[in-house]
């Protein structure tokens, strides 16, 4: 990173004190956490917490913009909290990351990659399977798990309304207002989504589930879709 940028590392996390996994790969981050839950994550262990009103972060698209906003970094990088490995991958195999300064030196990569190019935000695809890859970077793939955002740059903010495809319309207003997006496909990292308790998937139904993509169908049109039988977003930008 220039010296003249800062970088930090965020894990927005709720009600999974229980179980820490994030923290534990990565050399440094901040967990951000609410106000109510403070003390549960610290006697949990978790090194570095930054507790916020929980009205202020009660849904993922708050809590996302919440750190965009409140952070000193001129550029942050922010993880789910359920990140159990990293990995690199192509065409035909895949390698996990053990050690955690490559991992710091990639997370870093990719936030000067947006810097140089002067580009607001970069996130990686959610599968880790090589089945998916294409690429070294693609601008446009179903996204999540890791997102940076280079605040300079950024065009875009959360919509509160949209309380389970979050970083989806995120990736879609980006694409609007900025042009491009960086996906890295050969960076991967493994987590339970959609699996376990706490965190986004509090309150998540059938019901919560097609409000939200009910709202993204009339909000982008043609240009999002969802497949209900497996559960997947497809984002229909041609690039």
């Amino acid at each position: 990173m220039k010296r003249d940028k800062t970088f930090g590392i965020y894990v927005p996390s709720y009600k999974r004190y229980d179980c820490i996994k994030t923290d534990k790969v990565l050399n440094d981050c901040t967990y951000v956490v609410r106000e109510s839950e403070e003390q549960l994550y610290r006697d949990a262990g978790v090194r570095k917490i930054l507790a916020a009103p929980d009205q202020e972060i009660d849904s993922l698209p708050k809590i996302r913009q919440w750190i965009i906003d409140h952070t000193p970094e001129d550029i942050i990088v922010q993880i789910d909290d359920d990140i159990e490995r990293f990995s690199y991958v192509n065409k035909v195999n895949m390698e996990e990351i053990p050690d955690p300064d490559i991992i710091d030196a990639e997370l870093v990569r990719i936030g000067q990659i947006l810097s140089d190019l002067n580009l607001g935000f970069a996130s990686i695809r959610m599968q880790e399977s090589v089945i998916k890859y294409n690429e070294q970077f693609r601008f446009s793939s179903t996204i999540g798990l890791v997102c940076w955002f280079n605040k300079a740059s950024l065009k875009s903010r959360y919509d509160e309304n949209v309380r389970f495809k979050a970083d989806t319309d995120f990736q879609l207003s980006e694409l609007l207002n900025n042009r491009i997006i960086i996906v890295p496909e050969y960076l991967r990292a493994k987590a339970q989504y959609d699996k376990n308790s706490g965190g986004n998937n509090t309150n998540k139904n059938s019901s919560t589930m097609n409000e939200t993509i009910e709202y993204l169908k009339n909000k982008w049109g043609k240009y999002y879709e969802h497949n209900f039988k497996t559960n997947q977003s497809k984002v229909k930008v041609r690039r």
